[in-house]
């Protein structure tokens, strides 16, 4: 999320419900949609290029992490009133619970279908000796790959970087000019992508798990390089839409056309730089709920994508041989997993992670009212 992570839950609400929170959601939809494509009656990537390109929308998460971060606790930042240690500990409770509490689900379910007799169709992804790796969040040190929750490779590189966040930012608050910021994050994202292709021989934007930190920290950095743009820069509703819908137009005209990834990432860079910049005047409907859900959605789906795909479809062509041979009722299955996903996703997040996120606020976070101090002046004598 972190990079697909919710916003704070003191943000203010007129905030919510924006451009930003109904992209999130779509984002998180497009990630699941490509995990889910092999799986579809035909291939989706041999449909169409682009479909194929679902780890663009894990950058713009990672890219959105920096941007949303900086908004959210910039300010806070900057005048030293939040310490680094209580930040950091506040991003981490966003994060870890929902890490841990989804693999040790998924270790469950992977156990009593063994025990059972099912078998993932992806031979060798839930293997025990992984397990370390993943707990304890090494990904980012090339230690143990993506295997079990796949996702989860993104919190072990923001955890990092939200590490070094106050000192990064701070050093933003010294840039006082738009195109300034916008031409570092310009050479932060082509420098890394030429490095890339120089040392790995591959594009900066999908690097493989051993690489994650020097795929997501770039990222992040061009978000914090957008975020004091839009702070520094003279945005009017108008131009900030246009460059939001001029992104997305790029974006789009791109994906048709299987162009460079360099420019959809550029042209991602625009689209959160527009929202960004627009103010919320009229929610979104149903905006809101997708940037609560988005993170559960981003987590969550390797199970409900392993319950449908190694349990339930084999049940139904049990049931009903012709569903894989009949083409309505095969994409009707598949189209089922999304379903399912979504409201696996709404129900995780209705009953465990914001429960679990309301205490963790309330115990560790809360501050202790302050009782007024007594006036040690005297009253003041009554007149007769």
């Amino acid at each position: 999320m972190t990079a697909i992570a919710a916003p704070p839950p003191n943000a203010a609400s007129k905030a919510r419900g924006g451009a930003l929170d109904a992209l999130r959601f779509v984002a998180a939809l497009f990630v699941v949609v490509f995990h889910f494509g092999d799986s579809a009656p035909i291939p989706l990537q041999a449909m169409h290029g682009f479909l194929g390109r679902g780890y663009l929308a894990t950058d713009f998460f990672l890219i959105l992490s920096g941007f949303v971060l900086a908004k959210a606790y910039g300010a806070a930042v900057a005048s030293r009133k939040v310490s680094l240690g209580r930040f950091w500990m506040k991003r981490f409770a966003r994060c870890y619970p929902t890490h841990i509490i989804t693999l040790a689900m998924l270790v469950v379910m992977v156990l009593t279908a063994g025990y059972l007799g099912f078998s993932a169709t992806n031979e060798g992804r839930f293997d025990l000796a992984g397990l370390p790796a993943q707990i304890f969040l090494l990904h980012a040190f090339g230690i143990g790959g993506g295997h079990w929750n796949v996702p989860s490779w993104t919190i072990s590189t923001l955890l990092i970087c939200y590490a070094f966040f106050p000192t990064l930012w701070r050093a933003m608050l010294r840039i006082n000019s738009a195109w300034v910021s916008l031409a570092l994050g310009l050479v932060i994202l082509l420098g890394a992508n030429a490095l890339s292709h120089a040392l790995l021989g591959q594009p900066q934007y999908n690097l493989h798990f051993q690489w994650c930190m020097f795929r997501a920290a770039p990222l992040f950095l061009v978000g914090l390089t957008l975020a004091r743009a839009v702070q520094t820069g003279r945005w009017t509703a108008n131009l900030a839409r246009a460059v939001g819908f001029g992104g997305g137009a790029v974006l789009l005209t791109n994906a048709v056309l299987l162009g460079p990834d360099t420019i959809n990432v550029l042209a991602i860079c625009a689209v959160i730089m527009g929202c960004g910049a627009s103010p919320v005047t009229k929610p979104i409907p149903g905006a809101e709920w997708g940037a609560k859900v988005s993170f559960c959605l981003f987590m969550v789906h390797t199970i409900t994508g392993a319950i449908w795909f190694d349990v339930i479809e084999p049940l139904a062509a049990r049931l009903h041989p012709a569903i894989e041979s009949v083409a309505w009722e095969a994409w009707a299955m598949w189209l089922g997993a999304l379903v399912f996903t979504l409201i696996g996703s709404d129900l995780y997040n209705r009953f465990i992670d914001e429960p679990i996120q309301k205490r963790i606020a309330r115990k560790w976070f809360a501050r202790p009212a302050v009782s007024a101090r007594p006036d040690p002046r005297p009253a003041a004598e009554q007149s007769a």
